[in-house]
């Protein structure tokens, strides 16, 4: 019984001794990656606060080009949509900053990636704000838009004997 014993005890110290020659073989190969620092991906010198602000302070057609929005326009739904407690400033990100994100994304076509390069934010932040934006649109949607009544022909209908017979 000791000879087996002894034997167990040979072969862990075997197997313990080609571990550590495995460790030891591949510790300089794995080395390089431990030790790289993390480089930080927002290095902008504008944050999204300050591009939204440079934007609107700007010449108009940047802001149109970039919100497909006027200047003036654009504040005054910030101003509402703050006024109404439909958005408000967090820590990070002001309304205007929300508003500014959704509507260039919408307006470019833009991905969660492309918002964060250009609004200094995790991809996280972003995803949450856009989404924020989003559920309030039902809200404005009653508020803002007027549905026809079924019943009532359009006058211009009415008046053009090119679609009258066929409404």
């Amino acid at each position: 019984m000791g000879s087996w014993e002894e034997l167990a005890r040979q072969f862990l110290l075997e197997e313990e001794e080609d571990d550590e020659e495995f460790f030891f073989i591949l510790l300089p190969a794995i080395l390089p990656f431990l030790s790289e620092e993390k480089r930080s991906i927002h290095t902008s010198s504008l944050s999204g606060a300050q591009k939204v602000k440079e934007i609107l302070e700007g010449h108009e057609s940047w802001c149109k080009s970039e919100f497909r929005m006027e200047p003036e326009i654009f504040r005054a739904t910030s101003e509402f949509l703050r006024r109404e407690g439909l958005l408000r400033d967090t820590r990070g990100v002001n309304v205007e900053e929300q508003l500014g994100m959704f509507m260039y994304m919408i307006s470019h076509n833009a991905s969660n990636q492309m918002l964060q390069k250009a609004f200094q934010h995790s991809g996280e932040t972003i995803h949450r704000k856009i989404s924020e934006v989003f559920d309030i649109v039902p809200t404005l949607t009653q508020r803002f838009v007027k549905l026809p009544n079924s019943i009532q022909t359009h006058p211009k209908i009415i008046t053009d004997s090119r679609f009258m017979p066929f409404f």
